[in-house]
């Protein structure tokens, strides 16, 4: 089945981020799993949800509360900009990374209250070493139906464990919105995009 990958990605990147801001040595795999419970319990029932689709200001500080701490948006950015980023000036570079950011929060916030974050299952649960840098959490999801593998990319960056990327059916987010970019960037100019990302 194919999926609207962007869409589909941020889904995921921030129930991974779940509500584990007091938990900064915590282990991508567990990172994964306590996200689970806890995002089932953040978005709440129904009633809530609803509610949330009526308060978008709020839903979108929720989003903002729960994704910043654990997903790594400069990397992201700098993996997104590609080879755009050493042109780039410092401005640049953060007024992207935070416009990219802040565009995905808004854009896939409601997405997020029709989605069953409780049908994702951990795959593998390989040891992590002090030599180990980068690791890819596998799992699978049930979506609409049917099962979907997912990938998820984590680096270990100064702050401990973040997540930066994710791939589903083979597909990743980053070399999707890469693509994207570049495209945009190469007619219009970094400056003409970054622009179209803080008008949101």
């Amino acid at each position: 089945m194919s999926i609207a990958l962007p869409r589909f990605a941020f889904i995921i990147i921030f129930f991974l981020s779940g509500n584990l801001s007091a938990q900064s040595e915590i282990e991508p795999y567990e990172m994964v799993r306590s996200s689970i419970d806890s995002m089932t319990i953040g978005l709440g029932d129904d009633e809530n949800r609803k509610r949330l689709d009526k308060e978008r200001e709020e839903l979108y500080l929720i989003i903002d509360k729960t994704l910043s701490p654990y997903f790594q948006k400069r990397y992201a950015g700098r993996l997104v900009l590609n080879q755009h980023w050493k042109s780039a000036s410092v401005s640049q570079r953060e007024r992207f990374t935070e416009g990219l950011y802040q565009s995905l929060v808004r854009s896939y916030a409601l997405t997020l209250l029709n989605f069953d974050v409780s049908q994702i299952t951990v795959l593998n649960n390989e040891s992590i070493t002090e030599e180990t840098k980068k690791l890819t959490v596998k799992s699978e999801v049930m979506y609409q139906g049917e099962l979907i593998p997912m990938n998820f990319s984590f680096g270990k960056f100064k702050e401990g464990w973040r997540f930066y990327d994710v791939k589903i059916e083979g597909v990743s987010y980053i070399k999707n919105y890469r693509n994207q970019f570049n495209a945009e960037i190469n007619a219009n100019g970094l400056d003409a995009v970054i622009e179209r990302l803080e008008i949101f």
